[in-house]
């Protein structure tokens, strides 16, 4: 987040109406620049419609950026994954379908299921120009090179650095898109006043529907870098937590406000967090009354924790 506030600060929206998105856009880089984050800043901002589609904009821009990045390494290295490595564990078994529910826009989560042989499924068929296969109940997973029948479904409730809305508002996706196409917006959320709102509409509403239902199944949760202030998304994993029926594991480099409050209230229900804590990690556990420090580990990673426990 810190690292696209930068991004913000240093671009220049193409303003019409002058005066007004001028102020506007002042006063958000002020709040940004008091210290707000990103998220706060944007909610405490009504920017106007052009200044909300320009931070659209070079949000897709920035995320892309990193993105491409990454796929190029893999290209030489699939080995730079360990989501593969947990696809894999999870896969040897009788499962045929493992999970990963995200808020985030990159493509990540696929780009590990291809190094780890598996096919996965967002919701959009195969191919370069894709449609939404929401409404199909099954997907052909029969690719040459791929495990048949063990998938992984990808529910990006916020959208994909792959997905655009048409100017017809229908929205289609374009396989690793590399630029945004003429005429078309991004189909991203991104934080600020109207989040809520847009997750109401398609096809964020049907992807939410996928995500609840595969929440409500779960028995545990591995929660890797979530902040736990998405409300839309959160309250079916926190009931099941609290009624014992799944344990919850954090991975993040530093926990959340909302977090840290959330497992200070956790009454004794199952949990095991992780962070970083300078060179070393900081584990809190619902059997513990303070953290513990690890000193000179760094097992808030998903690697190097795969290591200790698979």
């Amino acid at each position: 987040m810190q690292c696209l506030a930068r991004h913000l600060q240093d671009s220049s929206p193409v303003i019409d109406d002058r005066q007004q998105s001028t102020e506007l856009w002042e006063q958000f880089l002020s709040v940004l620049s008091n210290g707000t984050d990103l998220e706060s800043a944007l909610q405490e901002c009504n920017l106007t419609d052009q200044l909300t589609n320009h931070i659209v904009n070079q949000t897709w821009t920035a995320v892309a950026a990193a993105d491409f990045n990454v796929f190029e390494k893999l290209i030489s290295n699939r080995k730079i994954f360990p989501l593969s490595r947990l696809y894999r564990h999870l896969f040897d078994s009788t499962h045929r379908r493992a999970t990963v529910v995200t808020t985030n826009y990159d493509r990540l989560a696929e780009y590990a299921a291809d190094c780890a042989g598996f096919s996965h499924n967002t919701g959009f068929t195969n191919g370069y120009l894709r449609r939404s296969s929401l409404e199909i109940n099954t997907l052909d997973t029969n690719h040459r090179g791929m495990n048949t029948g063990r998938r992984v479904d990808i529910w990006k409730v916020h959208g994909c650095l792959d997905w655009f809305h048409s100017p017809s508002s229908d929205t289609f996706a374009v396989m690793s898109a590399r630029s945004i196409p003429p005429t078309s917006r991004p189909a991203i959320i991104t934080p600020g006043t109207a989040k809520y709102e847009q997750t109401h509409q398609e096809p964020f509403r049907s992807i939410i529907t996928r995500a609840d239902f595969a929440l409500k199944r779960a028995s545990g949760y591995l929660c890797i870098g979530f902040g736990f202030n998405d409300k839309h998304i959160q309250p079916i994993l926190l009931e099941r937590w609290h009624s014992g029926d799944a344990i919850l594991v954090i991975l993040t480099k530093k926990l959340s406000a909302s977090a840290k409050q959330m497992l200070h209230r956790s009454c004794g229900y199952e949990f095991l967090a992780l962070e970083q804590c300078g060179t070393d990690t900081l584990v809190r556990c619902h059997k513990w009354s303070d953290p513990m420090r690890l000193a000179n580990q760094d097992i808030w990673k998903l690697g190097p924790f795969l290591n200790e426990v698979i």
